[in-house]
């Protein structure tokens, strides 16, 4: 079988739903699948010509990987599935028209033609049946896997000023601020990854905390801060699903993270939850964890069985028995 895998047109700095998909795609491999990679060639103002493209790059079956919604639209609906990631581009738009035209290309033509979606949240699936209520039964969910491998290690005592606090993603649904808010009195070492915005680095130079930015990191890189690190501090206000919530749980890794979804499925009852609006809330449990090491050592072996929930091999399998029923709809020999 030809899995054709459809990919939005490459830029460096954001990869990361490519980083998703090229785990699965060297699963299929290693299980005897014909996996092609296609990449936009064409800018977005050149899309026409881009569903063309596509068009006639089709395979046995067709995976459009995300962000690129509308290559669907030319596509045979029979042997096609869409992978949606989230909504969140729907409610960036000022402009109640911009709104609606984004809604009819990305979200009401792909999800009306296609007989086949994959959502990686319930959270997102509940978005989409939001703005199109029929398509319940022809969306399931099919989580993200690991892109990290599991890593067991001893959780040590340490005192305040030895924790290593991780900060991952700096933009405005990452809720830094609060955290930084939150940890202005912890002696902590908080390492941040991403690029700071002038408000961040003000809260910063309040601090008492020792700090380390990491503003592009490799994947090697980021996995390695995971396993050293002692609590990740995700109290993020929107995600599609929440990766570092389970690259921290697999590096041994304690985790704090909100209480809305979809973080606290993915967490499991492996995290501590908090009000990612209550900066008290925060600082509460992030003293807690710091200053007990039984409950670190608790929620990181929950965090590492919850892990396993997303071994790519797992995630793999639910991605072939949609292509095989995709193919027996098609009426495609294997």
């Amino acid at each position: 079988m030809k899995i054709h895998f459809f990919n939005r047109q490459f830029i460096a700095e954001r990869i990361s739903i490519e980083k998703v998909f090229s785990v699965i795609q060297l699963q299929l491999r290693e299980k005897g699948f014909i996996v092609k990679i296609i990449n936009n060639p064409f800018p977005l103002s050149q899309m026409f010509k881009a569903m063309w493209f596509f068009k006639k790059n089709q395979g046995d079956i067709n995976h459009i990987t995300g962000d690129i919604h509308w290559a669907a639209i030319f596509l045979n609906n029979n042997k096609t599935v869409l992978t949606i990631h989230d909504n969140v581009s729907a409610d960036s738009y000022n402009s109640w028209w911009k709104k609606q035209m984004y809604l009819l290309i990305w979200i009401y033509l792909p999800v009306w033609k296609l007989k086949y979606i994959t959502v990686i949240s319930q959270k997102t699936k509940d978005e989409i049946l939001k703005y199109c209520p029929n398509a319940e039964n022809k969306i399931r969910v099919i989580p993200n896997p690991l892109t990290f491998g599991l890593f067991k290690r001893e959780v040590v005592e340490k005192s305040a000023e030895e924790t290593n606090l991780l900060l991952v993603g700096t933009r405005s649904n990452k809720n830094i601020e609060r955290v930084l808010q939150a940890s202005k009195n912890l002696k902590c070492h908080i390492t941040i990854v991403g690029e700071l915005s002038d408000e961040q680095t003000k809260l910063i130079a309040e601090s008492s905390a020792k700090f380390s930015l990491k503003k592009f990191i490799s994947d090697q890189e980021l996995e390695q801060l995971y396993q050293i690190s002692d609590i990740l501090c995700f109290p993020s206000l929107y995600e599609g699903f929440g990766m570092p919530i389970i690259e921290a749980q697999a590096a041994g890794c304690t985790v704090i993270t909100s209480d809305v979804e979809p973080m606290k499925s993915v967490a499991g009852n492996a995290a501590l939850l908090v009000d990612p609006l209550d900066k008290d809330d925060i600082e509460n449990k992030l003293g807690l964890l710091i200053n007990d090491l039984n409950l670190r050592r608790e929620l990181v072996q929950k965090g590492f069985a919850n892990a396993k929930r997303f071994l790519p091999e797992e995630i793999t399998q639910k991605y072939i028995n949609l292509y095989k029923e995709i193919a027996d709809g098609a009426g495609i020999i294997d």
